[in-house]
């Protein structure tokens, strides 16, 4: 009997750390338990759009020439020629060496195609692309003319854009998070809710749309290098901001 009393104190004293250590746990998770019954968790979210329409001061202009011939040194030699006279025709214009770029450069054999034959090469075919920027939006129609009357036989598309973008998005967040605020109040007003401050703001970008230029390709290789000047007209580019807001409600 006596070991035995000896054994049940040698285990009370063995496992006292642990019984504490466990009380201390639980007394923690009643607090947080009894702290998040005491929190006020109410909220409302709400997305808002900002839109604002700039006027572009930057241009890239695509311009192609594209040749066939015999053997592939052909295709490449008289394309190389051509493609010069393309950028020393934008170069004249003032536009800037290195803003003048190739964007590709490419050929492939042009084959023909008989019933049970083997496809035959009958010719190369040389594409060659380049980019340039245009600063000075006024230009942008006589770079183009100009290009076509040096040879270019593709126009690949126009892209306008901003130099500097930065104050534009400005504008549009705080649209956005003016129209999320309207609707914060609105929504809560309708629930005979009031808003007390703002848990959360997450901003999901700033995004452009650029005007449309499906035809605008078309429209050049038909008016371009002749008598008529082709008509360009940038557009506006709409700029949107957009954001999430969690208010909290009273």
């Amino acid at each position: 009997m006596r070991k035995s009393g000896i054994l049940k104190s040698e285990i009370r004293t063995l496992f006292a750390p642990q019984i504490l250590i466990l009380l201390f746990i639980l007394a923690s998770c009643i607090n947080s338990a009894s702290a998040s019954l005491l929190k006020d968790d109410r909220t409302l979210s709400v997305t808002g759009q900002g839109i604002v329409a700039v006027k572009p001061d930057l241009a890239k202009l695509n311009l192609g020439v594209e040749v066939i011939r015999k053997t592939a040194q052909d295709a490449q030699s008289e394309n190389a020629g051509i493609m010069q006279k393309v950028v020393e025709a934008a170069l004249n214009l003032g536009i800037p060496k290195d803003k003048i770029a190739t964007s590709s450069l490419n050929i492939w054999p042009e084959n023909k195609y008989e019933a049970n034959q083997p496809p035959k090469i009958v010719g190369y075919r040389c594409s060659n692309q380049v980019n340039i920027i245009i600063e000075d939006i006024g230009k942008v129609s006589k770079v183009l003319d100009a290009g076509i009357s040096a040879g270019a036989t593709n126009v690949n598309g126009i892209n306008f854009s901003l130099k500097d973008d930065l104050e534009a998005k400005k504008n549009a967040l705080d649209k956005a998070v003016k129209e999320a605020d309207a609707k914060a109040k609105a929504i809560a007003a309708a629930a005979g809710q009031k808003i007390k401050g703002i848990q959360s703001i997450i901003e999901s970008g700033a995004v452009f749309i650029p005007p449309s230029n499906q035809e605008f390709a078309a429209k050049a290789m038909a008016l371009g290098g002749g008598g008529n000047k082709t008509p360009v007209s940038a557009g506006l580019i709409e700029v949107r901001g957009n954001v999430s807001i969690s208010y909290i409600l009273e």
